[in-house]
């Protein structure tokens, strides 16, 4: 099962490296690096800090009793802390591969991840959500993740956002590029890496499946082209199922274990989900906001605890 990743494997994603010095020496993809850095400070950590420090908005508790049949695995930490590294090899990808229109597209999806931590600050910034993390510090990873993120933006949940965003809009920009060939291999791979942190998420506690049903419908809503509602429900029955080994992205072979979710109980939790995702579409409201605000109104409220 453990297995090192080559260089070979791994071949049509440059090295961070690579994609650093791209950005650099690129002004579009600096200056849009530099405005998505900074919305994704302003937007999700100091606001957070200030939410924690100065409470002032609701904080609903996202939780539900399903979550309980999703166990606490540390060992994901790794495959969940990919989650931005994710995007950024699909940004050098495009950028180092494909000369300047591959640059362009790069830097149009910088700008699109920057507008996916704008869209979810809508939701945010009135109404804030949390759940239950383990008081589990052992290891770096841990009490960074503990450290940075005070845990108050749970609903929608902007990581699996994140991990739609970036297969959905991978698939349309190979497309774009008339780059067929690389559909069905490379689509694969990000579709399977997107369903592992997904899975990761859980498997740590950081989001509840009520977040991720959240994260689906924003979606669907922001980009219904990209993300349509049979796009949702196949990546959610997606989940939780045993993998063959040329379905686990290399780079996540050594971290990876098979599911721990029982069969019974992967069918429930997937059920749960479609349904909450049906539930939120179903309301059809002129504003995308509208469904999950009304659904935060009805949770009950969560104590506020001090970051760190």
């Amino acid at each position: 099962m453990h297995k090192t990743v080559t260089r070979k494997e791994n071949a049509y994603f440059p090295g961070m490296g690579h994609i650093i010095l791209m950005v650099l020496i690129h002004p579009r993809l600096l200056t849009r690096g530099i405005r998505c850095i900074s919305t994704v400070v302003r937007k999700f950590f100091l606001f957070q800090y200030r939410s924690a420090l100065f409470p002032r908005l609701p904080v609903s508790n996202a939780e539900h009793a399903l979550d309980e049949k999703i166990p606490f695995n540390p060992c994901f930490v790794r495959i969940y802390l990919d989650f931005v590294a994710f995007w950024v090899r699909i940004v050098g990808f495009l950028g180092i591969g494909f000369g300047k229109p591959g640059r362009k597209l790069a830097a149009d999806f910088i700008t699109s991840i920057t507008e996916l931590y704008l869209f979810a600050f809508q939701i945010y910034r009135k109404n804030l959500s949390t759940t239950a993390r383990p008081n589990y510090k052992k290891g770096w990873h841990f009490r960074l993740i503990h450290l940075l993120d005070p845990h108050l933006m749970c609903i929608p949940s902007l990581h699996i956002m994140l991990m739609i965003h970036s297969y959905t809009a991978f698939r349309h920009y190979l497309v774009t590029l008339n780059k067929e060939k690389y559909y069905n291999d490379l689509v694969s791979k990000v579709f399977n890496g997107a369903l592992l942190i997904t899975e990761a998420v859980l498997y740590i506690k950081q989001h509840s499946i009520n977040c991720i049903a959240a994260a689906l419908y924003t979606m669907n809503r922001l980009h219904p082209d990209l993300f349509s509602a049979a796009d949702a429900e196949c990546f959610v029955c997606s989940l939780f199922k045993t993998r063959k080994p040329d379905e686990i992205p290399p780079e996540y072979a050594m971290f990876y274990s098979d599911p721990f979710v029982a069969p019974e109980d992967t069918a429930k939790l997937q059920e749960y989900i479609i349904c909450l995702f049906r539930f939120f579409r179903d309301k059809e409201s002129s504003d995308w906001t509208a469904p999950l605000l009304e659904y935060l109104e009805t949770l009950p409220l969560a104590e506020l605890s001090q970051p760190g």
